[in-house]
């Protein structure tokens, strides 16, 4: 009997460990960007990377990631504290820490509840837990760029060469020849990170939007005109979004005369900035100019593009096209 108060004792220390051990409470996972800091398949810890960090991010109900050898990605729905993955795939590097990238992806995959306390993440699966700290927000910036205007950004290719680009329209899109702006299409669903004004009028006008490249800090389009993907925009990145700076080339006719207008990116001040000259004609039937004008926009230094009413610049420097 003298053992009885040992055993009640405990007893008690028993119930008082399982009555702290953690329920999952679900949390905020939307938008969130997370750091491995440990992983537990079964019993067993296992050994992270030192070379490279194991990254998890939530947005748009998808979860993507750089695993220690691959990128990953997976549909994701959470409800309560419950979550679940689907379609989970990876590219298909190779690297010495394959046995890590496996068992990490397994635990993942096999996710049953979550938990976000603070700054911690816990995702309990069939097989172990892994648990993650929010990602610093230097590294958070970078991830948020890449997966969000950044991928859009990737679609515009550095234009090198002379030191002013000639920017001018065409009127036959669907026979371009060796037009030099032809561009790769934009798809719809990156319209999403242009303005709701801009993607409006693109939607009520037809035509593809076109990634033609970048130059001097722009992203230069060709986007719908009146004669459909016919006239060249430029645009910066600002605030997660790409933003429409200047519609600086164009050309239409109609009953007898032709409007064109070309464009060229050069830093005409030399402040290292890149501004705008515009060449504008109105033209008869017979090619004879009715109304011309060269009008010079410089770069300020938060980007805005102002006229310099005082400026002349030189016609010879600044042909226009024949389109």
């Amino acid at each position: 009997m003298k053992s009885l108060p040992f055993f009640c004792f405990a007893m008690a220390v028993m119930a008082v460990l399982f009555s702290c051990k953690s329920e999952p409470i679900g949390g905020k996972l939307e938008g969130t960007y997370w750091t491995l800091s440990s992983a537990k398949l079964a019993n067993q810890t296992i050994s992270l990377a030192k070379t490279a960090e194991t990254s998890l991010v939530f947005s748009e109900g998808k979860l993507t990631g750089k695993a220690p050898c691959n990128s990953y990605f997976a549909d994701y729905s959470a409800k309560g504290s419950a979550i679940s993955l689907s379609e989970l795939g990876a590219t298909k590097r190779f690297c010495d820490e394959m046995d890590l990238e496996n068992a990490y992806l397994s635990l993942l995959s096999k996710a049953q509840s979550y938990s976000v306390r603070g700054d911690k993440l816990e995702i309990v699966s069939s097989n172990g837990q892994l648990t993650f700290f929010q990602m610093k927000q230097d590294k958070a910036e970078a991830a948020r760029y890449s997966q969000g205007v950044g991928k859009l950004a990737a679609l515009f290719p550095m234009l090198e060469g002379d030191v002013m680009l000639h920017l001018h329209p065409i009127l036959r899109v669907d026979n371009p020849g060796n037009y030099p702006y032809q561009g790769t299409i934009i798809d719809t669903s990156f319209y999403k990170f242009f303005s709701a004004e801009i993607r409006e009028i693109w939607s009520g006008g037809g035509g593809d939007v076109m990634a033609i490249g970048q130059y001097g800090g722009f992203y230069i389009c060709r986007v719908p005109g009146r004669y459909v993907s016919s006239d060249i925009a430029i645009f910066r990145i600002q605030e997660g979004e790409m933003q429409h700076v200047e519609t600086v080339a164009w050309a239409w006719c109609d009953e007898g005369w032709c409007n064109q207008q070309d464009a060229w990116l050069t830093d005409t001040d030399k402040d290292g900035l890149t501004d705008v000259v515009q060449h504008y004609t109105l033209t008869d039937d017979r090619g004879k100019i009715k109304e011309e004008r060269l009008t010079l926009l410089l770069q300020t230094e938060n980007g805005e593009l102002l006229p310099d009413e005082s400026a002349k610049p030189e016609k010879g420097k600044f042909k226009m096209a024949r389109i």
